[in-house]
């Protein structure tokens, strides 16, 4: 039996309720039985300095806890996984694919990104090959942006939109805030909130 699998990879310096509300839909509307979350070990994009893996990879554990029950008919399986730090290096998104499906062969894979990644997905690194090895599943708000990706996604092939209510925060804009000594507990979930006050982090 061929079980669907989500991968949602990232660098989550922190993860906020953006990323567990595009988790959940992505769960619900793809009738995920198991969902890996993926914190990059180093990115190859990126120039923010990231927190420690470790350090981002808890609050992922913390955010996503109890996120199993209720967005699927079935149950899914969520887990952290730490395959990125295994494989070490610079974490590129077709060697964790694959690296993915020679531990999972029996599984059908879906990559789920942010719709802001969209346009420059076929900029990454062998972007051919990803979507050979899984279905792209990419986050749309509703209106003519919704009907742009489609048309987008058409165009390059083997990408699939999924409309969703998007939740509006980033990253960034949380570690702008927690430098600034500003809230941001309407961003993040609450034990995640926690988790960067009693250790310090972004300051």
């Amino acid at each position: 039996m061929i079980n669907k699998t989500g991968i949602f990879g990232g660098a989550f310096n922190p993860v906020h309720n953006g990323h567990v509300h595009l988790a959940k839909e992505a769960v619900s509307q793809l009738k995920l039985r198991r969902l890996l979350i993926i914190p990059t070990y180093e990115s190859p994009h990126k120039t923010v300095k990231l927190l420690p893996f470790e350090q981002r990879a808890e609050m992922c554990r913390l955010a996503f806890s109890g996120m199993e029950d209720g967005y699927t008919h079935g149950r899914c399986n969520v887990e952290i996984s730490d395959i990125e730090r295994q494989m070490g290096g610079v974490s590129y998104t077709i060697n964790t694919l694959r690296e993915l499906k020679r531990q999972y062969p029996d599984e059908r894979f879906y990559l789920i990104i942010g719709g802001d990644m969209l346009y420059s997905f076929t900029e990454w690194y062998k972007y051919e090959s990803i979507l050979k090895e899984c279905t792209v599943c990419a986050a749309a708000r509703g209106g003519d942006n919704f009907a742009d990706m489609l048309e987008f996604a058409n165009e390059v092939g083997r990408i699939k939109v999924m409309p969703t209510e998007v939740v509006d925060v980033s990253s960034t804009q949380i570690r702008e805030k927690i430098k600034n000594n500003e809230s941001v507990s309407e961003l993040v979930p609450q034990n995640v909130e926690k988790y960067i006050s009693d250790n310090n982090l972004f300051k």
